[in-house]
């Protein structure tokens, strides 16, 4: 999956999502996503138009476990042939729930 697929199912949601950090006008919507880049893998193989796996971590933040956003999200990755192995966690302080997961996404991102 290239990073345009990736972001269009993200968008697909129809909830707010953001690349990097949170949007303050967010920070108390849920159901809402973040997700940013924390790696980079070469891709090795000539012939193909991306250069490297980007790994990027999803997070996904509602009021409620098993949120039907969350639901969505992974089947729409399913479809691709994704299955990420999601974790949560319980935010006692701020009362919500926060799901995660990385997921490796094609990309050029023109390294030598």
């Amino acid at each position: 999956m290239n990073k345009e697929e990736f972001e269009e199912i993200l968008k697909s949601l129809n909830i707010p999502v953001n690349e990097g950090i949170q949007n303050d006008k967010d920070t108390n919507v849920y159901p809402r996503i973040v997700f940013w880049e924390y790696g980079w893998e070469p891709i090795t193989a000539s012939g193909t138009e991306y250069d490297t796996n980007v790994i990027y971590q999803v997070s996904f933040f509602s009021k409620k476990p098993r949120h039907e956003k969350l639901i969505q999200l992974k089947n729409e990755l399913k479809k691709k042939k994704i299955t990420p192995y999601i974790e949560h966690e319980y935010i006692q302080k701020d009362k919500y729930f926060h799901s995660f997961f990385p997921i490796e996404v094609r990309e050029n991102i023109g390294v030598s």
